[in-house]
């Protein structure tokens, strides 16, 4: 089996982009207040902790799992075979039925 890398590379920014173009979860039980984002998988928690001696850093108050983010790219990855096999079996039976 071999890895695509135009496919790859088109899901792992997909995952990435999710970030900014899916709305993220508010949780606001079992801890502190904190927004998830990610799809399929939440990958990315940005926790709202109001501290006024805090880090300058934006992503100072940011969770990232990478493993879920490499999950997240296989799911799409996935998917993304997916709908391209069955668009090019679409696409050989119409021409044989010609």
């Amino acid at each position: 089996m071999t890895i695509h890398k135009k496919i790859f590379n088109s899901s792992a920014w997909l995952a990435l982009l999710s970030i900014f173009f899916i709305p993220g979860t508010l949780q606001t039980e079992g801890g502190p207040l904190h927004t998830e984002y990610g799809f399929p998988l939440r990958f990315l928690t940005d926790y709202h902790i109001s501290n006024p001696e805090a880090s300058i850093w934006f992503i100072s108050g940011m969770h990232i799992n990478l493993l879920v983010y490499f999950v997240n790219i296989l799911f799409i990855y996935t998917g993304i075979h997916i709908v391209l096999y069955i668009k090019k079996r679409l696409t050989e039976k119409d021409s044989f039925t010609r």
